[in-house]
């Protein structure tokens, strides 16, 4: 599992559903992408880590070898990191930050999971709508970890389903290829065009 730009909220949540799912299966692996990498933000990773039960993350300027939980210590390497993933997570939509991109990790063909807050993204609608992601639920008593270790186990079991949601967002994300050249020659047309008289 891959989650990607991450925030505190997000982390509780994730890291609380992957201890309980890491529990019936050890050989499960999360990699951790924060959204602010910084040396403190990192720290408390660690330490919300250790309060779900998992074993220490591993930074990544230190793994030498796949480990059960990677915390990624650096910027940049996010949508790569997605291409190695069989599902994914994206952070911002647990707080009030605002979700980040769900198409890097449609395009690659993953169904996405984010949390409840996603209303101001077209592209997660878009995702939603096809099938190609789930939005969690609110946050109460634990719903959105129970949720969120819920699906991640549905997708280990069921390999069809999960790529079957996968390939949908990526039709999606290829459904879109092109957009800022039609919208270049809509504008261009919009200016060239003479203004009608009133």
């Amino acid at each position: 599992m891959v989650a990607g730009s991450t925030w505190p909220a997000d982390e509780t949540v994730v890291l609380n559903a992957f201890g309980r799912l890491h529990q019936d299966r050890p050989t499960a692996r999360l990699v951790l992408v924060p959204h602010e990498p910084t040396s403190d933000h990192l720290d408390q990773v660690e330490r919300t880590a250790r309060n779900a039960g998992l074993p220490p993350p591993v930074r990544l300027s230190a793994a030498e070898r796949p480990s059960t939980l990677l915390l990624v210590d650096r910027v940049g390497v996010l949508a790569a990191l997605y291409g190695a993933g069989t599902m994914a997570f994206v952070g911002g939509g647990l707080g009030r930050t605002g979700l980040h991109s769900v198409l890097e990790p449609a395009a690659w063909a993953l169904p996405v999971a984010f949390g409840p807050h996603w209303q101001k993204s077209r592209d997660a609608a878009l995702l939603l709508e096809t099938g190609a992601a789930i939005a969690l639920p609110c946050d109460r008593r634990g719903a959105s970890a129970r949720a969120l270790q819920e699906q991640w186990e549905s997708w280990i079991v069921d390999q069809g389903a999960r790529n079957a949601q996968g390939k949908r967002g990526r039709i999606v994300v290829e459904q879109g290829l092109g957009a800022s050249e039609r919208s270049a020659e809509m504008l261009a047309q919009l200016i060239s065009a003479r203004r009608p008289r009133r």
